[in-house]
């Protein structure tokens, strides 16, 4: 892995990492929520196996990324498309697992001549104006409720999220996955990747509480552009059994995309990024 940072056009600071086989087919790799540049498979060869220049960020407040105050979902493509211009890239694809989705989705409609396909895992789903958030984790629809209500309260709740795992990020890590089905869990007892969990949200916290409800309050709103105008191949990939982000959410996407291919995996949840890291990795270079 090789962390570098660029300098944006406003002077904020854009952090990532590149994987991988320094002179193969670029992949950009899009977190969820919480998420960092380190949120990847740690399996490295996997990448380089694959002729893949892998490529992972901190989105805006994340990491060591500089936060950008009243920022939008579609601004992340201003972020791209300037990190695109100073590494030459000239055409990419794009893979983006749980929230990163909407953010995947948005720079392949800005950047349509440059991105060549788009691979979503566990998709998250437009929630503003749609019946969605039905299909999320109980957890995750309790604070969907309030954040309508009273975005404050869901603040205290990120930021005890934010107090207790760096208390003890091993036992806040299992408190996470309590309810998560088995599959889930089961992939949480490799130590390599436990290990990149805990690196990847204790980066992802680094900033404090504030960047992650920031995040967190975008999925609410509207994702301001039309997805039926992404003009790239999206392949998507989801487990049966997610309960995090159920399979209604990459179906709801699928009707809405004009080119599109889904993948519904039977037996795998919502840790499907890690399992089927090759497949992911291979689909999205053709």
């Amino acid at each position: 892995m090789r962390e570098s940072s660029l300098r944006l056009p406003d002077g904020r600071t854009l952090a990532y990492a590149e994987h991988g086989d320094a002179g193969g087919a670029p992949v950009l790799f899009f977190h969820g929520l919480p998420g960092s540049r380190l949120t990847r498979h740690p399996d490295e060869s996997v990448a380089a196996a694959a002729g893949i220049r892998l490529f992972t960020f901190d989105r805006p407040g994340y990491g060591r990324s500089t936060a950008k105050p009243g920022r939008r979902i579609t601004d992340w493509a201003s972020d791209v498309e300037q990190f695109a211009r100073e590494t030459a890239l000239e055409r990419f694809a794009i893979v983006a697992w749980s929230g990163g989705a909407p953010y995947a989705l948005a720079v392949a409609r800005a950047m349509r001549e440059q991105v060549e396909r788009v691979v979503l895992v566990a998709p998250l789903a437009p929630l503003a104006g749609t019946s969605a958030a039905h299909d999320l984790s109980p957890a995750l629809r309790r604070r969907v409720r309030v954040a309508r209500l009273a975005p404050w309260l869901v603040g205290l709740s990120v930021s005890r999220d934010v107090r207790a795992f760096a208390r003890d990020p091993q036992r806040a890590l299992d408190r996470a996955f309590a309810g998560a089905p088995a599959c889930d869990r089961d992939v949480l007892a490799d130590d390599a990747i436990r290990g990149m969990y805990v690196e990847s949200r204790t980066e992802a916290y680094r900033q404090g509480p504030r960047p992650v409800l920031q995040d967190a309050l975008l999925y609410l709103r509207p994702w301001e552009f039309d997805v039926g105008d992404v003009g790239a191949p999206v392949r998507i990939f989801h487990g049966e059994l997610d309960q995090t982000i159920a399979p209604a959410h990459s179906r709801q996407l699928a009707a809405l995309l004009p080119k599109h291919e889904s993948t519904f995996v039977a037996g795998e949840g919502h840790m499907l990024c890690l399992t089927r890291w090759e497949d992911v990795l291979r689909a999205a270079v053709g």
